[in-house]
């Protein structure tokens, strides 16, 4: 009986598919910071109260946190 041949290496995953939670980190940060910048601006002029300001801090972190990962993941890449 012949040796059967090494099996084929997997194909390389994408980015999106090896950081998705960073997307993911990232667009909700995007999408936190627009709701924070309407709810902060909707009488006018930048009025924030509590809520506003953890909720625009929270999503500056996510923000931050998704790009991190993301440009991790591109840094590992080139390698």
């Amino acid at each position: 009986m012949p040796p059967s041949p090494a099996p084929a290496p997997p194909p390389k995953s994408g980015l999106l598919r090896r950081e998705a939670l960073g997307f993911w980190f990232l667009g909700l940060g995007a999408l936190g910071l627009v709701r924070a910048w309407m709810r902060a601006t909707r009488h006018g002029g930048f009025e924030t109260d509590t809520v506003s300001l953890l909720w625009l801090i929270g999503s500056a972190v996510l923000v931050v946190i998704g790009a991190a990962r993301i440009w991790r993941a591109l840094r590992s890449a080139r390698r």
